[in-house]
């Protein structure tokens, strides 16, 4: 691990309280069912993702990491990059080809279990109070590690410069973000954290009460490109730019 590194680790450490690595297949079906952000690391120590789960119907951090452990993530977010990776190897490949070749194909679910399976990925996660809180965390951990060897697609576009916000830390560390409390300030501001724009701070920027549908149309009319049914947050510096001029 290069010295660089190391400390971008020992800083993601300080953010929050987090659980121990353990196995995902272990971890997965007992993880809390609270808002939060987990991390996943490979064998050999390296951290190569950073996600989020916002309430999802009360199943929070259990919820998400379930979509992963059953095969339903296939195209977004870690089950994407997971099976990615695991394309890429000619062995994981061979060894579903070989099932194929015998009469028993898998489903694409199935492909995205075993991806996970075949990367041997560890998990850990940190709770937090709320969905505001666990995105403000999880855009300060992906600032921190996005140099350094991270599978999110955002990580490479925080290295464009119409996109960076202030640092992710000040000279004396970061701010460690807790389950108990976050940083709020007064107005507009009480409902962004640390310089994360969300659906939610925009609408009441613009003095709305409509649970941020006309935030949404806006963003949907100018990234039509964007995944249907994925989430917008924390949305980019284009993306907050366009919903401010298009009001």
């Amino acid at each position: 691990m290069t010295a660089d590194r190391d400390d971008a680790y020992h800083s993601v450490d300080r953010l929050a309280s987090w659980s121990n690595w353990e196995p995902f297949i272990d971890a997965a079906p007992r993880a809390p069912v609270t808002p939060g952000v987990y991390q996943m690391r490979s064998s050999d120590g390296t951290i190569v993702y950073v996600g989020m789960a916002g309430e999802r119907k009360g199943q929070g951090i259990r919820g998400r990491l379930s979509i992963y452990r059953r095969g339903k993530g296939a195209v977004s977010g870690f089950g994407e990059a997971a099976l990615d990776r695991a394309l890429a190897d000619a062995a994981f490949i061979e060894d579903h080809l070989a099932a194929a070749r015998l009469g028993r194909p898998a489903r694409t679910a199935q492909w995205a279990k075993d991806a996970i399976s075949w990367l041997d990925v560890e998990v850990r996660w940190a709770e937090c109070a709320t969905r505001t809180e666990a995105l403000a965390l999880e855009h300060l951990v992906v600032k921190l590690l996005g140099a350094h060897a991270i599978w999110n697609r955002v990580a490479a576009r925080l290295e464009r410069p119409d996109l960076h916000d202030e640092p992710a830390h000040s000279a004396q560390g970061p701010r460690k973000v807790s389950s108990s409390s976050a940083a709020h300030v007064s107005g507009d501001a009480e409902h962004m954290v640390d310089g994360v724009v969300t659906v939610d701070a925009l609408t009441h920027e613009f003095g709305l009460a409509d649970g941020g549908r006309a935030v949404r149309r806006l963003l949907r009319a100018g990234f039509p490109e964007h995944q249907k049914g994925a989430p917008w947050d924390p949305l980019s510096a284009a993306q907050a730019a366009y919903v401010r001029r298009a009001r």
